[in-house]
């Protein structure tokens, strides 16, 4: 039954009130006309419950803006949200994805993950084709989907919100791999679930790695911001923690001349194998009766066993990355060697589940802390 606006309804109480229940949640397809977002699509979800996002269907379906209660918790980048057909995925030496980077999730994938790099292709069999270049991160997050469906999905007295659609990274004598995504939000919740299957459709074997770029900014991240999770160690830098008095849990305001941090840490699972995180500035005040703002992730661990933290608080790019993943740190041949990279034959599919969650108020956000503490 939802909970809107601190009502309980059922449905028939509900549309004694309303006649168009899009007068509080739904699912409108929109389209940009301006810019460098001009023609791309995008579904706007409102639960109803404080919770709004848009979900980008020109970029492989990826949620750009999130808020609660009117509160962004993403980040965006100078970027902005560009239409693909701006994006130059080969362009500076594979950095050309950093041109359109921006939002609060960005799918990494589907072959390649981190940064550039380059291997052999003999298992494509073509003769013109001897080597391989992956830029950073990947083809498929500027990768248009296309649409199979949204809207309103009663049952009894509760409703979901969704939108579904697939895409498509392919080339001749190469790569031909599938992401079919779902998206969901309950009315009356403040939670979006994100459940993907990646599928080889092509016939020959095809190597799959994938990492979700979740980006929190402000008021997320602030100089009062904690990172909390189910910590065992931290197994890995991509820098010098020594050259540094920040480190990654306690977060700082934005710094001049600041030099990107990269974490892998290892986490521990729920028993149902889900990982729960909580981004969180408990110090906000600007919402009415509230104080602390947060941003909740779970995620299958099962599926997805390596974590990285990225930590951008340069002025300007200000902004803390949480990231799931398939393969830990290391370059594409440490994943061969360790048997991390996945490869898949024809038909073959992995499937993967993230949440993400606004948290709003001291209790909430201790009760997530109290999930966290319970499994360290």
């Amino acid at each position: 039954m939802p909970e809107i606006f601190n009502h309980h309804f059922t449905r028939s109480e509900l549309t004694r009130h309303v006649g168009d229940t899009s007068q509080l949640f739904g699912v409108d397809l929109v389209t940009h006309e301006d810019g460098p977002e001009r023609g791309l699509r995008v579904l706007r979800f409102r639960t109803g419950g404080g919770l709004e996002l848009e979900v980008l269907v020109d970029r492989a379906m990826d949620v750009g803006a999130m808020s609660v209660c009117g509160v962004p918790l993403g980040w965006r980048s100078g970027n902005g949200f560009r239409h693909p057909w701006l994006h130059e995925h080969d362009a500076e030496g594979g950095l050309g994805w950093l041109r359109s980077f921006s939002g609060l999730v960005n799918t990494c994938g589907l072959d390649h993950i981190m940064g550039m790099a380059e291997e052999g292709a003999d298992h494509f069999n073509y003769p013109y084709r001897a080597r391989v270049a992956h830029g950073i991160h990947g083809r498929v997050a500027f990768t248009p989907a296309r649409l199979q469906g949204f809207g309103e999905r009663w049952d009894g007295d509760d409703c979901v919100l969704h939108a579904e659609g697939t895409v498509r990274q392919v080339t001749m004598f190469g790569e031909n791999l599938e992401l079919a995504r779902r998206i969901e939000a309950t009315v009356g919740g403040r939670t979006v679930k994100i459940t993907d299957r990646v599928t080889n459709l092509g016939y020959r074997t095809t190597p799959h790695a994938l990492l979700y770029h979740v980006n929190a900014g402000w008021p997320v991240v602030a100089a009062e911001s904690r990172l909390s999770l189910p910590l065992e160690r931290t197994v890995y830098h991509a820098h010098d923690p020594h050259a540094t008095s920040i480190g990654p849990l306690e977060q700082a305001a934005p710094q001049v001349g600041f030099r990107e941090q990269v974490y892998e840490h290892a986490l521990r699972r729920r028993a149902d194998g889900m990982v729960p995180v909580l981004l969180a500035n408990p110090d906000f005040g600007g919402l009415s009766g509230s104080r602390g703002i947060g941003l909740a992730m779970r995620y299958d661990g099962r599926s997805l066993p390596a974590f990285y933290q990225w930590q951008n608080l340069h002025e300007g790019d200000y902004v803390i990355g949480i990231e799931p993943a398939t393969c830990h740190a290391g370059s594409r041949e440490d994943w061969k060697k360790r048997n991390e990279m996945i490869w898949l034959e024809h038909g073959d599919s992995r499937e993967y589940r993230l949440e993400l969650e606004g948290v709003v108020g001291e209790a909430a956000l201790e009760a997530m802390v109290d999930e966290i503490d319970g499994l360290r």
